[in-house]
């Protein structure tokens, strides 16, 4: 990653914004069910790819300085659980405090960052956690209106080309079809 930085030509070094949307979940069955190394490669794209390249790339963000962002893309899964999330959810609850520490740790540079933490995105991600399962990626947005890339790619844009005196924390955004469900009770 160093090397990929470095090799940049110049009319591509002044870097103003990183946006690290490299993640994915696998395996939605139950924990007891998972093959351990889907967990090892969510672990790996979603927590080691982040720091990996936002530490390759934290001295040219901080050398332009006032007005350059960082979005890192959580979920709500990070925030909250629901059955089959296991280390997903963890890998983006990971995100979201890598976020806040990582603001802190900028505070005085200009460099802000955001945790930026989608619902339910008709995108490819449910191919990828089915394993290409196509009719389970139709099951689970038919009949609802669920976000859509271009709708996130909007809210990145809008939060990199804020004034530079404007940080936000988290963003956490859901299809109004989208809500919280009742907590899961087992009974005899």
């Amino acid at each position: 990653m160093k090397e990929a930085v470095e090799s940049l030509p110049s009319e591509f070094s002044e870097i103003t914004a990183l946006i690290n949307n490299a993640g994915l979940a696998l395996a939605p069955e139950g924990a007891a069910d998972v093959d351990l190394s889907d967990w090892h490669t969510m672990i790996d794209t979603n927590c080691t790819g982040l720091v990996n390249v936002t530490h390759a790339l934290l001295p040219k963000l901080i050398e332009v300085g006032a007005g350059t962002t960082i979005i890192n893309v959580g979920s709500i899964a990070g925030q909250w659980p629901y059955p089959g999330s296991h280390v997903y959810g963890a890998s983006k609850a990971f995100v979201k405090q890598f976020s806040y520490n990582l603001r802190c740790d900028l505070q005085g540079t200009g460099v802000r960052v955001t945790d930026l933490a989608p619902g339910i995105a008709e995108t490819e991600f449910t191919l990828v956690r089915t394993k290409g399962d196509q009719t389970a990626s139709d099951n689970l947005y038919k009949g609802t209106t669920p976000l859509s890339a271009q709708d996130i790619a909007e809210h990145m844009f809008y939060i990199a080309n804020l004034p530079e005196h404007i940080n936000i924390n988290r963003v956490e955004v859901m299809p109004t079809r989208q809500a919280w469900s009742p907590f899961a009770i087992d009974r005899d």
